[in-house]
């Protein structure tokens, strides 16, 4: 049995088969056997192409005519070629069987023995109509089927970039098929394999991120990439991505404050677990003064205030691992300083009133307590910056010490004493 194709039919496929030797946007096709009645469809091979089998048989009987076809497969590197016969009952044994395959391309003078081809070049649904005559030319019979047809060229090619998102993260990173194409029709999925057990499904080639696990040790992960074209053909693109390690490091710091009452400085220690060997510690003290290494560190403030600190740890000039967290400082020249003076009021013969006046001072910060000790048992602590007190006479001079304790709010305090003497009457 022979297949018959006609002579333009036969210039293509050669073409066809040279664009495929030559690039693999262009598929390849072939024939092998049909199931069709009462012959087999023989292989057709195609110059620069291979063997595709035949798949997809439909059997469509109208009347006394049954027509079989089926097709090859559409993706690289086979092309779609669909393979038609018939057979029909009560004809006459010359019948003449003229097909048109509903893209322009007709086949006349096969018989009922002949199986024919076509190649179709855009996907689509047609109408295949076979017209049965006598050989003076009389229609016997028509018949007519619909196929459906993915068409040539419709293999993708798979193509992707990776970038990190931020050098500061090496296992976070966006992907971007953009370079994917197919020449004909659309891809409909871009389905990747990260290679770490894990999968995504895209519609669209733009920038579909992934966060690779964080690992001890430097890792190649093989992505994968496989697009889908609308017309079911698939292509593949491995990249190895390497992702360095990452550390699990945990915890923060503590802070311990020295000599808070006259020039206070605090030492800063990293508590943090998980931190690799030759790490580097950088610290933001949050005060302008600019970053400074080392663990532990220390540091003094100015001012009184909350301060956001900042540790960086780094290693190779990689940042591993940030952590903040308030710290009070109460600052320099925040111990207050007690003064105050003091006047007779009033006197007469058998007592005297002195009253005192608090001078106190502090540079940074705030007072938060006055107590007046003035020797007799009595002891004001009502936050009075002025207080009196009458002493009685007695037969003797007595001589008192008057003490004026005042606190700041950094819990730093200052005594001034001063003496009076209550003389005899």
């Amino acid at each position: 049995m022979k297949i018959a194709i006609p002579y333009f039919f036969l210039i293509f496929l050669v073409l066809a088969g040279l664009l495929n030797s030559c690039t693999k946007g262009v598929d390849a096709a072939a024939t092998t056997d049909s199931t069709s009645t009462p012959t087999t469809i023989p292989t057709v091979p195609v110059v620069g192409g291979v063997t595709s089998a035949y798949i997809d048989t439909v059997v469509s009987t109208v009347g006394n005519v049954t027509i079989k076809y089926s097709r090859t497969s559409q993706c690289y590197p086979s092309n779609e070629i669909f393979a038609f016969s018939a057979t029909a009952t009560g004809l006459p044994t010359s019948a003449i069987f003229n097909w048109d395959f509903g893209d322009g391309h007709t086949i006349n003078g096969a018989t009922s023995t002949t199986t024919v081809a076509n190649i179709y070049q855009t996907a689509g649904n047609y109408t295949v109509t076979l017209k049965i005559t006598d050989v003076s030319k009389n229609l016997i019979s028509t018949v007519t089927v619909n196929v459906k047809t993915h068409g040539q060229q419709v293999t993708p090619h798979a193509s992707f970039y990776a970038q990190i998102f931020d050098v500061n993260y090496l296992n976070n990173y966006n992907f971007n098929a953009n370079g994917s194409t197919v020449p004909r029709g659309t891809i409909s999925n871009f389905a990747w394999i990260w290679g770490d057990g894990t999968t995504t499904s895209a519609a669209t080639p733009d920038n579909t991120p992934h966060n690779f696990p964080f690992v001890a040790k430097d890792t190649t992960y093989p992505v994968k990439l496989v697009v889908t074209s609308s017309e079911g053909c698939k292509d593949t693109a491995t990249v190895p991505v390497n992702i360095a390690a990452v550390y699990n490091i945990a915890g923060g710091f503590d802070t311990t404050h020295y000599d808070v009452c006259t020039a206070e400085y605090i030492l800063f220690k990293s508590n943090a677990t998980g931190v690799p060997d030759g790490a580097v510690y950088t610290w933001d003290f949050a005060d302008a003064s600019g970053t400074a290494t080392g663990n532990p560190i220390k540091h003094s403030y100015t001012y009184q205030n909350e301060y956001a600190v900042k540790m960086t740890i780094s290693l190779n000039g990689k940042i591993l691992y940030v952590t903040s967290s308030p710290v009070h400082a109460n600052g320099q020249n925040i111990r207050p300083k007690a003064l105050f003076l003091k006047n007779v009021s009033f006197e007469d013969g058998t007592s005297v009133k002195w009253a005192f006046y608090s001078q106190a001072n502090i540079a940074h910060g705030y007072f938060t307590g006055y107590t007046w000790n003035l020797d007799n048992g009595t002891i004001d602590t009502n936050f009075n910056t002025y207080i009196d007190y009458t002493y009685q006479k007695g037969t003797m001079p007595v001589t008192h010490p008057i003490k004026f304790i005042v606190t700041g709010n950094s819990g730093c305090s200052d005594t001034a004493i001063s003496y009076i003497t209550i003389p005899a009457k």
